[in-house]
């Protein structure tokens, strides 16, 4: 059976002339002279090789076999207008992309809202949890646009930005069985004879050592491993509260000499200076204290 040939035109004038009911009716819609949506159906007639229409009086009136096509020519209709409509958009909505280092201790909430807001500007973000010293490694290499960790107290020099980005508070978890015959609030010695189970993999030993209190470290740089080994009364952690440990089977927060309030860690955006990126870069720069403070707020507390 040979191919049928057609255009948009021709389906534009088939299916307007069948919900009108009329050339005159169809061509005024249209803004097209009635010849020529006559003679655009006449065509279409010609490829199927049967009617479409017949006249009753000054109306036109679909044949059975017209009925039956003009229900799949207004669904192919309705595609090509969609078509139309979004291949009209595509100029305005080119995706970017933004490459994101970040730390294990970055709020998910966070960058959840980053996610969303830079879909929303039509950016595409790729993520990738790394220690600071692999992020700064990317950064600088081009691997990675911003960057998202806590803070160390040392210098980035000449190759890398960097601003404040919030704090996030931290306290001490563990598994009620772990501390169970000591005497509360717990010592620092009593931390530092139990294993800590500290979330940062041995690549990013700087950090690591910052956090570790206990001679006894174990090192999980994923959550999902932090949370059993916890759970199963492997260690304690000093981990970020927006974790919600507590909320964790048989785990809760342990009082200790040092205090449960006030203890926190600053986070830093970190970003290489002359990237081709700036312009994007900076836009975003720009939205980052909002979306923290949003994440942050009490209303936004991670589920």
């Amino acid at each position: 059976m040979a191919s049928l040939s057609y255009s948009f035109s021709q389906l534009e004038a088939f299916t307007t002339v069948a919900e009108c009911g009329s050339l005159v009716k169809a061509a005024g819609k249209l803004d097209k002279d009635r010849t020529t949506l006559r003679d655009l159906i006449d065509l279409l007639e010609d490829g199927l090789g049967y009617a479409l229409f017949v006249r009753q009086g000054r109306a036109l009136q679909l044949t059975p076999q017209g009925e039956q096509l003009h229900r799949q020519a207004h669904l192919l209709m309705r595609q090509a207008r969609a078509f139309e409509q979004f291949a009209r958009q595509v100029p305005a909505t080119e995706v970017q992309e933004l490459s994101i280092a970040y730390d294990p201790f970055t709020p998910r909430r966070f960058l959840q809202a980053l996610i969303g807001q830079m879909a929303n500007r039509h950016i595409r973000l790729s993520l990738r949890c790394t220690s600071r010293e692999e992020g700064e490694r990317a950064l600088a290499s081009g691997h990675a646009d911003l960057g998202f960790f806590q803070a160390n107290n040392h210098s980035v020099g000449n190759e890398m930005e960097w601003r404040a980005l919030g704090t996030i508070d931290m306290d001490f978890f563990a598994a009620d069985s772990l501390f169970a015959d000591v005497v509360r609030p717990c010592s620092l010695l009593d931390l530092s004879l139990t294993p800590q189970v500290v979330m940062h993999s041995a690549s990013d030993i700087p950090m690591a050592r910052r956090l570790q209190i206990s001679g006894n470290v174990i090192m999980a740089n994923e959550l999902e491993m932090l949370r059993s080994l916890i759970e199963a009364g492997c260690g304690w952690g000093f981990l970020p509260t927006h974790f919600q440990a507590s909320r964790w089977e048989n785990v809760s927060v342990v009082p200790t000499v040092v205090g449960n309030e006030g203890i926190s860690q600053t986070m830093v955006t970190l970003w290489r200076p002359g990237s081709e990126k700036r312009v994007l870069i900076d836009d975003t720069l720009l939205r980052l204290s909002s979306l923290w403070r949003d994440a942050n707020s009490p209303s936004g507390e991670q589920r």
